[in-house]
């Protein structure tokens, strides 16, 4: 799944799945051929928790040691 998907299937931003992304939260694929990002189940799943514990005020460091 692409990122435009992941981000209309979440409600999360491109911005904000790419922070996640840098923070070491998340480790999409890569596709050889083009390089774009390519996220799964278990990315979109990850996402999903993240955005439930940050509406809760979770703060990132908290998040990455429950990861």
């Amino acid at each position: 799944m692409k990122i435009n998907e992941v981000e209309r299937l979440i409600g999360i931003t491109k911005k904000n799945i790419r922070f996640y992304e840098e923070q070491g939260l998340l480790a999409p694929r890569r596709n050889s051929e083009n390089g774009y990002r390519d996220y799964g189940e278990e990315e979109v799943q990850t996402l999903r928790r993240i955005k439930a514990l940050r509406k809760l005020g979770v703060p990132i460091e908290e998040i990455r040691q429950m990861l």
